[in-house]
């Protein structure tokens, strides 16, 4: 599997306009050949940005995926170039499970 993790820095005014059209996107992105699975997690605060994570059963269906107008929209409309959308944060074949943090502050 295939997975894609994006990172969106979104201003906080426009934070709901994001979410929204992610919403849009929702019932189009599972339709979409090869897509697994797909969430957008908001940001933990004002600062931090969206992670979307998509999961695909293989990078033919990722490419597929690019050609479509759910893929153009994704370049285009959410504001990545074509670079960043090819290039994302993390592109890890089966992930594995994150470690957990349990690292205490200087009080």
């Amino acid at each position: 599997m295939l997975s894609i993790t994006y990172r969106f820095h979104v201003l906080p005014r426009h934070h709901d306009h994001f979410r929204h059209a992610y919403q849009a996107a929702r019932a189009t992105l599972q339709q979409a050949l090869g897509l697994v699975s797909h969430e957008l997690n908001d940001p933990r605060s004002r600062r931090d940005p969206f992670i979307l994570r998509l999961s695909w059963d293989s990078q033919a269906s990722f490419d597929r995926f690019t050609h479509s107008w759910v893929g153009v929209w994704m370049i285009n409309g959410m504001g990545l170039s074509r670079h960043d959308f090819f290039a994302p944060i993390d592109t890890p074949f089966n992930p594995p499970k994150p470690a957990r943090h349990t690292s205490k502050g200087a009080s």
